[in-house]
């Protein structure tokens, strides 16, 4: 499975990073955790701006962190981003995922209607947001069903953060990543 192309076209990225998945959910058992995690990685690396999603996460607190902080929560985000989706997306029941259509922001990012139809049961909405940067498409949000990633993970790591501090969020953020692997099968 080739890597999400962030230099395609925004439902061009979504698509591969849907086939990423579904391939994942295909090969489950045979790729096994790790190696879920493994296909998922460049995938997430071409399909998402993890940095800019990390800021935007972090708001008025980003200005306060060092440059290595800023590094450290990054690849903590994106450890913690792509171990949720291999253990999210580990089995394959006839699921199918189907773009409907692209359009414009105000802001000039674009906005990727789709919809993932389980084997059976109620289909799931998801609008992921893209930002182009000379040329290059990245997702900058998930919304599934109306409810926005962006807007949970703001709430929970700034919260996080006031309470705890810089360790206190990355500690939290290592400890969720490790029970992921520990239920990820």
């Amino acid at each position: 499975m080739a890597p999400a192309r962030a230099d395609g076209a925004p439902a061009e990225v979504v698509d591969a990073f849907h086939g990423a998945l579904l391939n994942n959910m295909k090969h489950a058992k045979e790729y096994g955790c790790e190696g879920r995690i493994k296909k998922l990685e460049p995938v997430i690396d071409g399909s998402f701006d993890v940095p800019l999603i990390t800021q935007t996460v972090m708001r008025k607190h980003w200005a306060e962190l060092s440059e290595p902080q800023r590094s450290q929560l990054v690849t903590a985000f994106r450890e913690t981003t792509v171990v949720t989706y291999a253990t999210q997306f580990n089995d394959f029941g006839g699921e199918t995922f189907t773009t409907q259509d692209t359009a414009p922001l105000p802001d000039g990012d674009q906005i990727v209607h789709a919809r993932l139809q389980p084997g059976s049961g109620d289909s799931v909405a998801f609008d992921y947001i893209l930002q182009g940067k000379d040329g290059n498409w990245r997702i900058i949000n998930v919304i599934a069903d109306g409810v926005s990633d962006l807007a949970l993970r703001r709430t929970q790591y700034n919260r996080l953060y006031e309470q705890k501090g810089f360790d206190g969020l990355i500690g939290w953020l290592r400890e969720q990543t490790k029970k992921a692997r520990k239920s990820c099968t």
